[in-house]
């Protein structure tokens, strides 16, 4: 009986797309939460 090991390898990728789609929403967040420092909605 043969036990076969299957070892799942994950494959660095060279290019960041996840750090830079992550930037981008870090960006807008930052952004819409200084506008709304700037001009608060009234109620």
């Amino acid at each position: 009986m043969k036990t076969i090991l299957l070892m799942a390898t994950t494959t660095e990728v060279s290019t960041p797309t996840g750090y830079i789609i992550g930037a981008i929403i870090a960006v807008v967040i930052l952004g819409y939460l200084i506008y709304s420092l700037i001009k608060p909605e009234k109620f």
